[in-house]
């Protein structure tokens, strides 16, 4: 790979999954599937010999599932995907939340929080019939991508940032982050009051959500100011991946310390796949184990932070004492991140027990949920009784009409279309998933390496990601709050050229795999 390679994460035109079908003769594609479904196999074998509760039928629309999704891991693996490929980044989550975590469930035998769901019967049953829907819904997932990825132009339009304008509108936003950090910090009482309210007082933070559209993004925009600065001048030429790296630490530790007491790991997580992925676009491509050494740490970060949304400053404690690592007080321990953070297998496999077996017992909600996600952008002094739609919905199919509870979960792209909409709604959901994904990608691989929308390339995959294991309203709420500033300054500061008449070597041809 020559230099210039190396330092441009996207070629024009030659994004690495949108080589022709000549590149990858139907022997490779073939192939691709063929070790997914081995590799799958595998995986299964290892779970069956281990546990042998997993032996059961569900393992036959599990692998089918694994195989699935299966294929584009293999892609990434061999270098056929792009590192910050969103339609990577979604096949390890499904592959991990459609596959691995249904078998984790039977192996360690427990369902919710504390084994808080009950159903009656065994739960294999249920996992497979979540299973078979799955596959069926990944079959229309990827059939749609691809179709409307073929049938989608290209971007014939490169967006540059007006210097000018950059240094007025990023400024501006600037200085209306670090006011709003301010603010927040003042009415909080800095840092030890932000702890002590989060630990004894969360009704503190209450009306102060709009400040967090401010503070939240300090750290992505002075990052992004600085690889502008650092790279807007010779964009081809190489620079240290290792610097990138420091800076990309360097700036996740700041939004830690400013962000990380509000009792969000995702502050901290997002902000730092936003960065390593300018830094791979706009300074040198990462590595794969550049990003295996930081997906461990993510997840590290992910189980130690948890301790600390449980148990609040006593969590530290913990983290003082090897010991208590693998067996924490409170009910964070590794199976929840595992298979309740990082998953919705369990859940999902219950609503979909409670539709099937009770469908007297749940009112569908026809799509209020999606309706009523920007519920919450409406203060509550505006709107004292303001409902949230999707906690009603949840609480009704996991505790009941009758239930003084509120259930919390989160439930993902296929669990919100099962309280919408029903079984039968899945389908529909992917579809459309899928289709905007296609698009999306379809753009993306045309884009010129100096397109200045390669910055906000990492917030699109990150919304993609938790459009996939979150809700409608948690995509909503991250884009307001993480990305709504930022996105802003960036449309006030860009100018749109038409590009020129790209090489016919260069053209993206269909995907037909």
């Amino acid at each position: 790979m020559s230099s210039q390679q190396n330092a441009i994460a996207l070629e024009p035109g030659r994004f690495l999954d949108g080589r022709s079908t000549s590149a990858w003769p139907k022997q490779y594609r073939r192939a691709d599937y063929v070790l997914s479904f081995l590799c799958t196999c595998a995986f299964a074998l290892t779970f069956a010999i281990l546990a042998p509760a997993v032996i059961h039928w569900f393992l036959i629309p599990l692998i089918a599932c694994g195989t699935i999704v299966g294929v584009d891991m293999i892609r990434w693996i061999r270098g056929r995907l792009d590192l910050f490929d969103p339609k990577a980044v979604i096949g390890f989550l499904t592959f991990y939340g459609c596959f691995v975590t249904p078998m984790l469930h039977v192996v360690w035998d427990r369902f919710g929080v504390n084994n808080d769901l009950l159903l009656g019967g065994d739960w294999r049953n249920w996992l497979g019939a979540m299973a078979v829907l799955n596959a069926a819904s990944l079959l229309v997932y990827r059939t749609s991508h691809n179709y409307i990825f073929n049938y989608t132009a290209r971007s014939t339009i490169t967006w540059k940032f007006d210097k000018k304008r950059f240094h007025f509108f990023f400024s501006l936003a600037l200085a209306c982050s670090v006011a709003g950090v301010y603010a927040f910090f003042s009415l909080l009482n800095g840092i030890p009051g932000m702890v002590k309210s989060f630990e004894e007082n969360l009704q503190a933070y209450t009306g102060k959500g709009w400040l967090l559209v401010f503070a939240w993004p300090l750290s992505v925009l002075c990052f992004i100011i600085l690889i502008y600065v650092w790279t807007n001048r010779e964009l081809h030429r190489r620079r240290p991946a290792s610097i990138g790296i420091a800076l990309v630490c360097a700036f996740g530790l700041s939004q830690f310390i400013l962000m990380g007491w509000y009792g969000s790991r995702s502050a901290t997580i997002w902000a730092m796949f936003w960065m390593a992925g300018i830094i791979h676009y706009r300074v040198d491509r990462l590595s794969r184990k550049v990003v295996a050494v930081g997906l461990v740490f993510l997840i590290a970060f992910m189980y130690f932070y948890g301790f600390y949304k449980d148990q609040g400053r006593t969590a530290f404690g913990v983290i003082e004492s090897p010991s208590a690592w693998t067996q924490p007080t409170g009910y964070r321990d590794i199976k929840l991140l595992l298979l309740d953070d990082l998953a919705r297998a369990d859940v999902n496999a219950y609503i979909l027990y409670d539709l099937v077996k009770f469908p007297k017992d749940y009112d569908y909600r026809w799509g209020l949920t999606y309706i009523g996600a920007p519920s919450f952008l409406v203060p509550r002094f505006l709107w004292p009784n303001r409902p949230n739609y999707k906690v009603d919905a949840g609480t009704e199919a996991t505790l009941g009409k009758s239930s003084s509870y509120d259930s919390m979960r989160v439930y993902g792209l296929t669990g919100e279309a099962l309280l919408n909409f029903g079984p039968w709604g899945v389908l529909p959901a992917y579809a459309i998933y899928g289709a905007c994904l296609g698009w999306y990608r379809r753009k993306l691989t045309s884009w010129d390496p100096a397109d200045a929308r390669t910055f906000l390339a990492p917030l699109v995959t990150i919304l993609f990601a938790t459009a996939f294991i979150a809700d409608s309203d948690n995509v909503l709420f991250l884009f307001v709050v993480d990305g709504s500033l930022i996105t802003a300054a960036f449309l006030a500061s860009i100018q749109k050229i038409r590009s020129g008449t790209q090489s016919p070597t260069l053209r993206l041809h269909r995907q037909s795999y």
